[in-house]
């Protein structure tokens, strides 16, 4: 996931952590849930927070990450496609107040062979 989106959002740092210190713009990819359907096929929900130094901005980055996992996830191995779970909104970091927007989107994911 870190790979697909960091080309759509370069130069901006993506990751699955927050660095101790954080830059002014960065995203955070990571799972935050879903569950195996069956064997073969794993219904993961990812989370997408997208910081930076104002709201317009944090807003963009994550719209940027939203279109593309909406419409070209199934680009990544395994992938069969992505549906929105939680609808981008604003989510400001509580330890700083630092702009943050944040979406949930829902993969179908093909167990590997």
């Amino acid at each position: 996931m870190v790979a697909f989106l960091k080309p759509v959002i370069a130069p901006v740092k993506v990751a699955t952590k927050v660095p101790a210190t954080r830059p002014a713009s960065f995203v955070r990819v990571y799972r935050t849930g879903g569950a195996a359907l069956n064997r073969v096929l794993d219904q993961p929900q990812i989370t997408v927070d997208a910081w930076a130094a104002n709201e317009v901005d944090a807003f963009e980055l994550a719209a940027k990450c939203r279109e593309a996992l909406l419409n070209n996830a199934s680009q990544m191995q395994l992938v069969r496609g992505a549906t929105e779970v939680g609808g981008l909104h604003l989510n400001p970091d509580p330890g700083t107040n630092t702009p943050r927007y944040r979406f949930t989107v829902g993969l179908s994911v093909r167990a590997g062979r």
